[in-house]
């Protein structure tokens, strides 16, 4: 499915890596360029005036640095770092950027970075529809030792693998039913839920702590499976914006 228009600007004091990024956005038809700047201070204006939904930011910038500028920016507006420095890459994770971009910045590189917003927008827009059409709570209905058991969806913690059957780990309780992860995860609405592991399927809502390596459920640290990584960080991260 082709992404909505998304409008973006350039914020970048050094000419020539300013001048890629906007030949690597003229190849997305999606990608509507408002404009490019040389500081902080003279992005404001369109900022104020038009809305942004992603932003090409520099780190080392006159005045104001990438960093602090985008602390100040509204949650909704996605960010990009450039930089020629990768020891600023943790910051910018810590900020919730979308992506960190090393100079000089490839096209492969920068489709990949483009790649990563636009899940996080898909995932973003079904949380929305789930929220507008919720009317009543959802559930599933599981064999549990021989009967059928009705479970609400924001009761369940995370699922877990064991063999041939499935834990179910509630808020009170755990229940096992014979049938594997991908069986649930076909009866199960998207976006509420997210597969972290090949053994584990968690409720992106429970989760209270996370890295690139593990997350944190009600005290359970369960680990993120090196398959799982970029698509488990990707819908946490847009779980955080929100």
């Amino acid at each position: 499915m082709t992404p909505t228009r998304i409008n973006c600007i350039i914020i970048e004091d050094e000419l020539p890596a300013s001048i890629v990024l906007e030949m690597h956005i003229s190849k997305f038809d999606f990608l509507d360029l408002k404009g490019k700047f040389m500081s902080t201070n003279t992005a404001l204006n369109v900022l104020k005036t038009q809305k942004i939904d992603l932003l090409f930011l520099d780190i080392n910038l006159p005045g104001k640095s990438g960093i602090e500028f985008a602390k100040s920016l509204p949650k909704d507006i996605g960010i990009i770092f450039t930089t020629a420095n990768p020891q600023y890459a943790v910051e910018g994770f810590e900020l919730e950027a979308i992506d960190y971009l090393l100079k000089p910045i490839s096209f492969e590189r920068f489709s990949k970075a483009i790649d990563k917003y636009c899940k996080i927008q898909k995932t973003n827009q079904k949380i929305d529809q789930l929220e507008q059409t919720e009317t009543e709570r959802h559930f599933v209905f599981v064999k549990c030792e021989r009967k059928m058991l009705k479970l609400y969806l924001d009761e369940i913690v995370y699922f877990e693998s064991q063999g041939n059957y499935l834990l179910i780990h509630t808020e009170k309780d755990c229940f096992k039913t014979h049938q594997s992860i991908t069986e649930m995860i076909e009866k199960l609405p998207e976006g509420l839920f997210c597969r972290i592991h090949r053994s584990f399927l968690i409720t992106l809502k429970k989760v209270t702590k996370f890295n690139s390596r593990s997350v944190t459920i009600k005290n359970k640290i369960l680990p993120i499976g090196r398959l799982y990584s970029t698509e488990t960080i990707t819908l946490l991260q847009s779980f955080v914006k929100n």
